[in-house]
């Protein structure tokens, strides 16, 4: 095995979910850096092969992880294979040795040419890390309105997704699912389930009236809609006026509207600094354009 960083003690592990040790190493570096883990993702069958941790780990401790997820998007009607490089991390006694800048040497070499997009997001710490490896900043911009109109009845109920028959429901609709924006995931069941059975699972409602499910959530005066499942062109203003409380005065979308007339745009600034590897053109330099929420590993 070569020797990494000229460590011989350090080991460069892959392919191991299914590996209770590992596994266990890379749940508790994930809390402790980002406050959640994976296992319960794991036991309920929803880590795919999609999803490759890539990590170093010294005498069975795991020091550092890069993640590579397999995604494929839809841009515009076209198809574009992705991979997201997520999950990176170190744990604080072994940063400052190169053990980042390892394993994102070694996930751009091995991903960089196989794939039309190679990206991750970044947070305002390390946006001048990414560079070094061949990515570029580029800008993202959400849709938003202002909102005064009085709410109407809502025909959402909140799902639940510890009930099976409302959780098959879920999933076989995010399965059929029509895209409602111009940049979208292709129906991904693993991934909506990390975030609607996990961070959002209160914010998940259906509307039987719609046929359709949304994740919604209400920060003061701010109500962000994070995603919409329906497997018709929906009208997004009808859907936000059953959603909106008494005291909402805004109105943003957590992805780019395929139809986005009433709505005006700015920079999207929410701590995640989108970069993308390579100098060819993407795309996703088209203004106005924005990765969905839902989407980020």
């Amino acid at each position: 095995m070569p020797l990494i960083l000229g460590d011989p003690a350090l080991e460069r592990v892959e392919d191991y979910r299914d590996d209770p040790h590992l596994r266990g190493e890379l749940n508790a570096l994930t809390r402790q850096t980002y406050g959640f883990d994976f296992e319960d993702w794991y036991r309920a069958g929803f880590w795919l092969d999609d999803n490759q941790p890539c990590s170093l780990v010294r005498g069975g401790r795991m020091l550092a992880n890069a993640s590579a997820n397999r995604l494929d998007f839809s841009l515009d009607g076209q198809r574009l294979s992705a991979v997201q490089i997520g999950t990176v991390m170190t744990a604080p006694e072994a940063r400052g040795r190169g053990y980042s800048r390892h394993l994102m040497d070694w996930l751009v070499t091995r991903w960089a040419g196989q794939c039309d997009l190679l990206f991750l997001f970044a947070n305002d710490t390390v946006l001048d890390l990414y560079p070094r490896f061949g990515f570029r900043r580029v800008l993202e911009h959400e849709h938003y309105r202002p909102w005064s109109a009085a709410p109407r009845p809502s025909t959402f109920q909140p799902v639940d997704l510890a009930d099976d028959t409302q959780r098959q429901r879920f999933m076989a609709a995010v399965e059929r699912s029509r895209p409602q924006a111009r940049l979208s995931l292709v129906p991904n069941v693993a991934l909506t389930m990390f975030y609607c059975d996990g961070p959002f699972r209160d914010a998940l409602f259906h509307s039987p009236a719609h046929d359709a499910y949304v994740v919604v959530e209400h920060e003061g005066e701010r109500m962000l809609l994070s995603e919409v499942f329906c497997t018709r062109d929906v009208a997004l203003i009808d859907i936000a006026s059953e959603l909106a409380r008494p005291g909402t005065r805004e109105l943003v979308l957590g992805f780019t509207p395929v139809h986005g007339a009433g709505f005006a745009t700015r920079e999207l600034d929410n701590g995640d600094a989108l970069f993308v590897w390579g100098a060819a053109p993407t795309g996703l330099e088209t203004p106005a354009l924005m990765f969905p929420l839902l989407s980020h590993t």
